[in-house]
């Protein structure tokens, strides 16, 4: 079993790689879950003056027009969007989205979404 120097040291290559925790982990001996896990307890016992700090992020809510209907996007030659609906958080997604982008969005929800 790993110690804390050394989970320390992989959490903080993780976080400096911009990879998700399911994509640090390929080929690794070790999981996502694990990861993100050492993650949070070592975040646990450092002070605010410590760490990085307390990250904010403005969110803002712009009103969305109309979603088209299938038949009205179709006639428009536009695709029509996947929307993702996760609490009380709404995402459309187009075609030619961002994988990782996405992928990333969708396990800061799972992971804050677990905290409430």
């Amino acid at each position: 079993m790993a110690d804390q120097e050394t989970w320390a040291s992989r959490v903080q290559e993780w976080k400096a790689s911009g990879l998700t925790s399911a994509r640090y982990c390929e080929g690794k001996p070790f999981t996502a879950g694990g990861l993100r896990h050492w993650a949070y307890r070592l975040g646990r016992g450092r002070s605010s003056s410590e760490g990085e700090g307390i990250r904010l992020a403005k969110v803002v809510r712009i009103p969305s027009p109309k979603t088209p209907t299938v038949d009205e996007a179709t006639e428009g030659g536009e695709q029509p969007a996947l929307v993702l609906a996760v609490g009380a958080v709404r995402i459309e997604v187009r075609s030619g989205f961002d994988r990782d982008t996405l992928a990333a969005v969708l396990e800061l929800l799972a992971t804050t979404g677990s905290r409430q």
